[in-house]
């Protein structure tokens, strides 16, 4: 029996865009569909969906089981927690299996603990970050613990619109995200990007309640007006990026792990926590003229969207809403430093989202407005892209290629990657976190070799 050369690729859509924060101009979606992605050619084929409102957003899977939890995103009411078992049978291969309250509004991202005994959600439109707990087989309890930026107490008392704030973008605070540090080899402390105050904030969870609940222990404040949305972590060098919405940039930082012990610092003070390197542009310079922010309006002929890092580690992308684009760094493999290597045409309108297969040779960019999915072909050492193929999908929201849900798409080319990763020369400069991830994802990889290697010689 042959390995498959076929991902799963699950992607979100909104259904209700008028409980939104924003305003797509793409066609509604049911809910949550599922592609097949051929490893060979990049092309998509739609396999079926599941309705599911309002509103999709976020996924992300459970690292050890079959589960895959979702969010939801409404202005107007508490978002959800959505929890799917893999179905492989179902046409979407998920199965809906229970919504949590998600204790806020425009629920936008997840972040699993490293432990699993815990999920934290963010809620973007009132900034309060809300812990649940995770039993054993990833049930999801209710909300146990809730922050609320200072603040954020505005839109009870306001009431804002979304006229409002896609006007006043910092009028008050919008937590948009919540990643966990790689290099320890416990809990971590947990980052959460504020949009509307050009911070990230630092959490440290903890269980002495008996119950997950994060202690907040530090902020570190940015630039004026960066808008900082996204952040993510280098594998193994100590550096950080934040992709910043509302100046279309990517910023750089050291990490330099030490106590904050509450208190708050600026990133460009040397030695900070997270002491700023570099900011660089995501667009062509004929554009980087095109966004202002004066007596807190805001307008910007293309504000940026999703970062992400490349399986390899070398590159960094970034996606550009209004100029409809991918930006590509190079990153510096001692240093961590970005380097523009290309900026490439999503080849669709305002792509909201995108990630990569197993071994990152396609990246899936779902854009929004103009009802899009597109694959691109990767160039790891030139820093480029090459269109491989497009498909129709209703205002996609997120797409996410997930090798794991099926046990014959793991690929012997992503076996290949996964082993290199190990053997690689800078091995010594690996992080605890990221060994042991891609030891458990080889060790999965060779679990169902042997298992194929079984069924054959039963049949």
């Amino acid at each position: 029996m042959g390995y498959s050369t076929e991902e799963i690729v699950l992607v979100t859509t909104y259904t209700h865009p008028d409980k939104l924060a924003h305003t797509p101009k793409g066609d509604n979606g049911a809910g949550l569909y599922a592609f097949k992605l051929d490893l060979a050619s990049g092309k998509l084929t739609e396999r079926g969906s599941i309705g599911v409102s309002p509103n999709p957003a976020f996924l992300v899977k459970h690292p050890n089981l079959d589960v895959v939890y979702g969010t939801t995103e409404c202005i107007d009411g508490p978002g959800d927690v959505l929890s799917f078992h893999v179905n492989m049978q179902a046409p979407a291969c998920l199965d809906l299996v229970s919504r949590q309250a998600a204790g806020g509004r425009s629920t936008c991202y997840l972040n699993i603990a490293a432990d699993c005994e815990s999920i934290t959600a963010v809620n973007y439109w009132d900034a309060k970050v809300c812990t649940m707990p995770l039993d054993s087989m990833g049930n999801v309890g209710s909300v146990c613990d809730t922050v609320v930026h200072p603040g954020a107490e505005y839109v009870d008392q306001a009431n804002p619109d979304r006229t409002e704030h896609w006007m006043y973008r910092q009028r008050w605070p919008h937590a948009h995200c919540a990643v966990t540090e790689p290099y320890s080899s416990g809990q971590g402390r947990l980052y959460v990007c504020d949009l509307g105050k050009d911070s990230i904030v630092e959490y440290e969870l903890s269980k002495e309640t008996g119950k997950p609940a994060l202690t907040r222990t530090g902020e570190i404040q940015l630039e004026s007006s960066l808008g900082p949305r996204h952040l993510i972590f280098h594998p193994h060098v100590m550096v950080a990026y934040s992709v910043n919405e509302l100046t279309s940039s990517v910023s750089a930082f050291k990490y330099n792990r030490k106590e904050l012990n509450g208190n708050k610092e600026d990133a460009s003070t040397p030695g900070a926590l997270l002491e700023h390197m570099q900011t660089i542009s995501t667009l062509p310079t004929d554009w980087q003229d095109k966004q202002t922010i004066k007596n807190g309006v805001w307008k910007a002929a293309s504000h940026c969207s999703e970062i992400r890092m490349h399986p390899s580690g070398k590159l960094l992308f970034v996606a550009n809403r209004g100029h409809d684009s991918l930006a590509i760094f190079k990153i510096d493999e001692a240093t961590g430093a970005l380097q523009l290597a290309s900026i490439h045409a999503s080849n669709g309108m305002c792509p909201r989202n995108y990630n990569f297969c197993s071994n990152g040779r396609w990246v899936i960019v779902g854009n929004q407005d103009s009802n899009n999915l597109t694959v691109l072909e990767v160039d790891v050492d030139a820093g480029t892209l090459r269109q491989a193929s497009s498909c129709p999908a209703q205002l996609p929201t997120m797409s996410t290629a997930y090798p794991a849900l099926d046990p014959f798409s793991r690929t012997q080319e992503a076996e290949a990657v996964l082993i290199r990763t190990l053997l690689d020369q800078s091995v010594g400069t690996l992080t605890y976190a990221h060994c042991k991830s891609t030891l458990m994802e080889l060790t999965l990889c060779l679990a169902d070799r042997a298992a194929r290697h079984l069924n054959s010689m039963n049949t």
